[in-house]
């Protein structure tokens, strides 16, 4: 597995009115969690692991760090902002090797996996950013 920029998929028409269903879907949703569970924490990071299946999504999340994914399976995935962000959707194409990606923090979303594969990563937050 190598660093790579993240690969965009495009949206179709049908994927975009999938997208924005599930935004209207969750809209009232509470901030939750970035990933299943915590891994390790010290003062400097916080080590996360997250598994979702075909269909399934996270909480509605804010990244308050910059992090790093190391995705290790999956094929596609979306993040979906809420609607009041103002910033769309987006789909990653996952490399069949996987991907490192960096995330900057700020960003508020839902991961979707829109894929036929098992999304499966470890996100490495920098709690000092």
């Amino acid at each position: 597995m190598k660093f790579q920029m993240p690969e965009y998929a495009e949206i179709t028409p049908e994927m975009r009115e999938r997208l924005e269903k599930f935004r209207e879907e969750h809209a009232g949703d509470p901030m939750g969690q970035v990933a299943d569970r915590i891994l390790f924490e010290d003062d400097k990071v916080r080590i996360w692991e997250m598994t979702l299946e075909p269909g399934e999504h996270t909480d509605l999340h804010h990244h308050e760090h910059d992090y790093y994914l190391i995705i290790t399976s999956g094929d596609l995935v979306a993040g979906i902002p809420p609607k009041e962000t103002g910033q769309e959707p987006f789909i990653g194409r996952i490399p069949p090797e996987g991907n490192t990606v960096p995330v900057p923090k700020g960003g508020t979303e839902w991961a979707l996996n829109v894929g036929t594969k098992t999304y499966h990563e470890f996100l490495v937050e920098l709690k000092n950013t």
